[in-house]
């Protein structure tokens, strides 16, 4: 029988943790921006109803 060596293997750990951050990056930016427009979104409708209600008031 022959006899094989056995090497260590590579230590891939690092990448992998890099990966990871990068990966929970973007996803915690796209949240973030999801939100920030839905945000915007909901404040821009209740600006231009308050504004719409006030100019009501004024002309009546």
């Amino acid at each position: 029988m022959s006899q094989h060596t056995i090497r260590s293997v590579e230590n891939y750990t690092d990448a992998f943790l890099t990966t990871l951050g990068v990966l929970l990056f973007m996803a915690f930016w796209i949240i973030a921006a999801a939100f920030g427009y839905l945000w915007v979104a909901i404040s821009a409708y209740g600006l231009d109803h308050f504004f719409k209600w006030i100019g009501r008031l004024r002309s009546s």
